[in-house]
């Protein structure tokens, strides 16, 4: 279709409106709507746009109620609006409200990093992109008495008085509401004051009450209020975050199109954004003034096809450091740094160091440090590009301090100011504690050369008027000594029979006049073992100001014996020994106490069972007699002594040493030895038999604390075990020798140590087997329950050890027959 098509297509749709109107401004108006519909048309025909939606979509907007649908022309950012409301009007959700947050906070994730960054930094920024802030259009308003009415507007008439009634009626493309019985009354281009007078005006000619008559009061009365509003396109141009074309209310300004547009990107201005009209600048937004004071200036109303333009800025500085808010400014002419910092920063910090500001500026060739004089900030003008950095002051430095510390009773950090000395200053601090050491009082001072010296003042002096008061510097560090610091740590100990209750190391701090008795109720008393007429005290021997040599004596400490009250009283049996710093304290245990000592009788004894020690001299034939004899079945050559061993550590070590040294191998027999531990249970080998028969002999052993006497009954098996070819236990017969019992186990092996084989008895005891001149073994007595062991040879001999035996022997017996013949030759 050709552009004339078009344009006739158009004239068509609204040639009867045209020549229905006998007003030439009306047929003039529809002529140009037909010529911009054959414009858009052909924008259309360009673009992938469906103009007839678009239209559909517009013309559906002037319902009332319920939900809204805006669609926005050809490069609209914010989509299709969709207002849901409550049948009182108040808006429940608004599509362009969430998809201006879903913009939002998709540019965060589309942007790079840096020009984010950028961004942010910029002043005014945030408020166009805080997703909890919102510009929208107030719609719930009365109306307002400017608003100029247009295509699509929804006026309300309400006749009240004598006569009543109610009109909705819609502003026509054409600009005419219809009024029945009145018929069309032109509105479009009229403020709603200027409609309404005129409606009144058409209205009266129906319902006479609306005027007075004949000097008669009206009785009816007429409003004019505003219903539903039109939609306008408004289009958002130039450095925005979101350009393009916005369906918006007709009450919309320029900060509610701004907001949705995303406002001003990072080369956005935010001073100068204009407003276009019919290619008029009708408005010029500055947008600190808002950002500062919070008023609008010149944020007016927008029309149809309103364009909002945001340019490119002109001039940024940078301001980082000590100031309240700190960003990126844009700055216009003749504003002066005094101005930018205290209304578009908010003021210096209070530790912003104003005396000198650094300005960083861009020459033409490199850039330039400038440091700027806090006199000067009225009077200087910042250029683009300038990166101002305020300091902040010396946090750690101060003018007028000084640092009292130690023994006064409120340490801490004062002012010198006006001439303050060191008396003012200790009066200042509460004076000092009683532990307060004032023969010597420290002062630290940084002298000019800024190398610190130290300072010693005699406070008794000063007070005594022998030695003038120091007058104080700033950065003074003065340190009063307690007299307690000065003092070592005295303590005493105490060890020995008391309990130790709390104290596991029994030293506890000196204190003056401090007795034995003080010291012993301190560690929880004297325990049950105390000798109290033992009580010892070592004390230090102090050579103090002795320089003289030939008083220097081998002593190191003095020894103290006296006797203290079991009772601990404070009376006439209490001691009258003070003690010293670091005296040590022995309690000696009572030599007849001794706590219950247990010994155990197992198997065939009348009494079996655990007794206890009645004598440090009680003997097995004791404790025989105690557990009632022996039983019948009793087997006494098989009785043992097991016996608890503790060993210290340095025991242990020493015995696993000749462990080692026995397990070298240099004889070539393996040595199985029992690991070393701290506690082991031993069994002794005794020969009850003899304790018996002569008690109180070397037989008859003394107990000990742990023994263990076991008396098993007549054993009739014996057991061989170790290097032969059938290890087995066998009928003990009495008349069967220890050869015989080895070959029921098979015979020796070739690894046999047959030398060395033993016997273990049933009570413990071992036999082993002698050699006579290396030849002819005699072997041990075996009796019921006794254990045969051979154990294993490790001499092994290789082939080249059988020729040299063989060789050496033949060599001997070669000489041995040489000899002979010589011997017989002499006969």
């Amino acid at each position: 279709m050709s552009n004339y098509q078009l344009f006739f297509k158009y004239l068509k749709v609204n040639h009867i409106r045209c020549f229905a109107s006998n007003s030439f401004h009306k047929i003039l108006s529809i002529l140009l709507i037909s010529i911009f519909s054959w414009n858009n048309e052909l924008l259309a025909q360009s673009l992938p746009i469906d103009i007839n939606s678009i239209k559909q979509q517009v013309k559906s907007s002037g319902s009332t109620g319920g939900s809204q649908t805006v669609t926005p022309a050809a490069g609209t950012a914010t989509g299709t609006r969709t207002v849901k409301e409550t049948a009182k009007g108040k808006t429940l959700t608004d599509s362009l409200t969430a998809a201006r947050k879903s913009t939002i906070d998709n540019e965060k994730t589309e942007l790079d990093s840096a020009t984010l960054s950028l961004r942010k930094k910029i002043f005014g920024y945030s408020i166009f992109n805080n997703k909890n802030l919102s510009f929208e259009a107030n719609l719930r308003m009365p109306s307002p008495r400017g608003y100029i009415l247009g295509a699509d507007d929804e006026l309300l008439i309400d006749i009240n008085g004598y006569s009543e009634a109610h009109y909705n009626l819609t502003v026509t493309s054409d600009g005419f509401i219809k009024i029945p019985l009145v018929g069309n009354v032109f509105v479009s281009g009229l403020t709603i004051e200027e409609a309404k007078t005129r409606i009144i005006n058409r209205l009266s000619q129906i319902y006479v009450g609306l005027k007075n008559y004949q000097g008669a009061a009206s009785n009816t009365t007429a409003t004019v209020s505003l219903g539903t509003i039109r939609t306008i396109r408004v289009t958002v141009q130039g450095e925005v975050i979101n350009p393009g074309t916005y369906s918006v209310p007709s009450l919309a300004k320029v900060m509610n199109v701004l907001y949705q547009a995303g406002g001003p990107n990072e080369n956005g201005t935010f001073r100068d954004i204009k407003v276009i009209r019919n290619k008029r600048v009708v408005a010029i937004l500055d947008l600190y003034d808002f950002l500062t004071s919070g008023i609008q200036r010149n944020d007016i109303a927008l029309q149809d096809q309103d364009i909002v333009k945001v340019g490119v800025y002109k001039s940024r500085i940078e301001i980082e450091g000590k100031v309240k808010k700190p960003a990126i400014f844009e700055i216009l002419p003749n504003e002066s740094l005094e101005k930018i910092i205290n209304e578009y920063a908010g003021g210096f910090t209070p530790d912003a160091y104003r005396q000198l500001i650094k300005v960083l500026r861009y020459t033409d060739t490199e850039r330039k440090l400038t440091d700027l004089s806090g006199d000067l900030l009225s009077s200087f003008m910042p250029k683009t590009g300038d990166l101002i950095t305020v300091d902040g002051v010396l946090v750690t430095r101060f003018e007028n301090v000084v640092t009292l510390s130690g023994a006064v009773f409120r340490p801490g950090k004062y002012s010198v100011s006006n001439n303050q000395t060191l008396v003012k200053l200790i009066k200042r601090a509460d004076g000092f504690r009683e532990d307060a050491f004032l023969g010597r009082i420290s002062i630290t001072r940084l002298s000019e050369d800024l190398h610190k010296e130290e300072i010693s003042i005699n406070y008794q002096d000063i007070i005594s008027g022998k030695t003038p008061d120091l007058v104080l510097k700033r950065e003074d560090n003065i340190v009063v000594y307690s007299k307690l610091d000065l003092e070592e740590d005295f303590t005493v100990r105490i060890q020995g029979a008391v309990n130790m209750k709390e104290n596991e190391t029994g030293y506890y701090p000196y204190v003056k006049n401090m007795t034995v008795e003080d010291v012993i109720l301190k560690a929880g008393g004297l325990s049950e073992s105390a000798a109290t007429g033992i009580i010892e005290v070592v004390r230090r021997k102090k050579n103090v100001d002795k320089y003289d040599v030939s008083s220097i004596t081998p002593q190191i400490g003095e020894r103290k014996v006296f006797a203290v009250s079991k009772s601990l009283s404070l009376d006439e049996t209490a001691s009258k020994f003070v003690l010293e710093p670091f005296d040590e304290i022995f309690v000696r245990s009572s030599p007849n106490y001794e706590k219950q000592q247990y010994v155990k009788m197992e198997g065939q004894v009348i009494l079996p069972g655990q007794f206890a020690l009645i004598s440090k001299e009680d003997k097995i034939s004791d404790l025989i007699a105690r557990a009632g004899g022996l039983n019948a079945q009793a087997y006494p050559a098989g009785a043992t002594l097991i016996r608890k061993v503790k060993l210290s550590k340095e025991e242990v070590e020493l015995k696993r040493k000749q462990q080692s040294e026995l397990q070298d191998n240099s004889n070539k027999v393996s040595v199985e030895l029992e690991p070393i531990a701290e506690e082991t249970d031993q069994s002794i080998g005794i020969d009850l038999i003899e304790v018996l028969k002569n008690p109180d002999g070397l037989a008859d052993l003394l107990l000990q604390d742990g023994d263990i006497i076991r008396i098993p009954k007549e054993p009739q098996t014996v057991r061989m075990q170790g290097e032969l070819l059938y290890p087995t236990s066998t009928r003990y017969l009495k008349e069967k020798t220890f050869k015989d019992y080895i070959a029921e186990a098979g015979g020796f092996t070739s690894m046999s140590a047959r030398k060395r084989a033993y016997v273990i008895y049933a009570n413990g005891s071992v036999d082993r087997t002698r050699s006579f001149l290396g030849i002819f073994s005699n072997y041990p007595k075996i009796e019921p329950g006794s254990e045969i062991v051979v154990p294993k040879s490790t001499r092994e001999v290789t082939p080249q050890q059988v020729q040299i035996l063989v060789s050496t022997i033949a060599g001997t017996l070669g000489t041995l027959f040489t000899i002979y013949g010589i011997l017989r030759l002499n006969k």
